[in-house]
């Protein structure tokens, strides 16, 4: 009987710690899938969603799942070794984020169609706050401001300036063309300061993808028509994270100091793509001057906005990067006294 209730009594305490792991693993993954929403939200704005998964402590994580989907590691899964894979991978986690970072593209997509079409000028004006803020903190990453770095700059601006003039004022639904888009988008989560929205607007796609095949998804009726433009998307976007991350990861490394230029003028270039006086005529955009009026005052307000929310999200990145930095080289000692990173 003694024996009895000792093994009972491990039973119960085996049960217990196994509930416990339970409700631990589901909070963290929780907490996980929440900042993977935070970062779906911001991918949608204008702002690198890059720099938010800094903010958020899972930017260098993130990362490493998207580098091990290799070749090598899916051949895990034809040998039947599914738990090995998910191990290497990283996989619960990058599924959970993911998963978050379609929801939050998906709720914040819906809600910015609406505020499109009512306050069109103001939107067009916050996305130009933050386009601003959003170059000043790529240059300030840029390592050397030396004559090199200014020129690519300079070379970057001129392009995407004349690409942005000169850009198709309709959205083009090409099966070739939005591959190549998610190719392009699917950078703003990689490169941090760099945003995936802000290529879309300068690629003429982004209130097609954003503001008309996301929130396609969320009825029935519509959910082909939404498809049919995200799924093309979508594989360019998975190309790019598991083909070009290793690229870029290679051309942040190498040249960083040069790319972060090129990619700080091409954004600064794009401008015209969010300028809210202009229409279309034609195949080509005509500019306008905004009238002296209280909605010009307001839209300056909003570029202010905009601005401000990307200097809130600059500090809590370099907050965030003080801290790793901290913790590298003062790291905590573990219960036996060793010090672990």
């Amino acid at each position: 009987m003694a024996n009895y209730g000792y093994g009972n009594n491990n039973f119960v305490i085996l049960h217990y710690q196994s509930k416990v792991d339970y409700m631990l693993n589901l909070w963290l993954s929780i907490k996980v899938f929440i900042k993977g929403m935070i970062m779906g939200v911001v991918n949608v704005f204008p702002i690198s969603s890059g720099t938010i998964s800094l903010v958020l402590g899972v930017y260098e994580r993130f990362i490493n799942a998207i580098n091990s989907l290799r070749i090598k590691n899916f051949k895990l899964l034809f040998k039947g070794e599914f738990g090995e894979f998910a191990r290497i991978t990283d996989f619960r986690f990058f599924f959970t984020i993911v998963l978050g970072i379609l929801a939050g593209m998906v709720l914040t997509a819906v809600f910015l169609k609406q505020t499109l079409k009512s306050y069109e000028v103001y939107t067009w004006s916050f996305f130009i706050g933050l386009i601003l803020a959003s170059v000043v903190y790529v240059m300030k990453r840029v390592g050397k401001l030396n004559a090199k770095n200014v020129i690519l700059a300079i070379l970057g601006m001129g392009l995407s300036f004349f690409l942005s003039i000169k850009s198709n004022p309709y959205s083009n639904d090409h099966f070739l063309y939005l591959f190549f888009c998610g190719i392009v988008g699917a950078t703003g989560m990689i490169v941090p300061g760099v945003s995936g929205s802000h290529l879309m607007l300068l690629m003429g796609n982004y209130e097609l993808i954003v503001t008309e095949a996301i929130p396609s998804l969320t009825k029935f009726s519509t959910f082909g028509h939404g498809m049919s433009i995200l799924l093309p998307f979508t594989l360019g976007a998975l190309v790019s994270l598991v083909g070009f991350s290793h690229l870029l990861s290679w051309l942040m490394r190498d040249y960083r100091d040069g790319t972060l230029a090129v990619l700080a003028g091409f954004m600064l270039g794009s401008l015209p793509v969010v300028y809210p006086w202009k229409h279309a005529v034609g195949t080509d955009y005509v500019f306008s001057l905004p009238p002296c009026s209280s909605e010009l005052l307001m839209a300056l307000v909003m570029v202010a906005l905009g601005a401000f929310a990307v200097f809130m999200l600059e500090l809590m990145a370099r907050h965030t990067e003080k801290k790793q930095a901290e913790r590298l080289q003062n790291p905590k000692p573990n219960k036996n006294g060793k010090k672990t990173k």
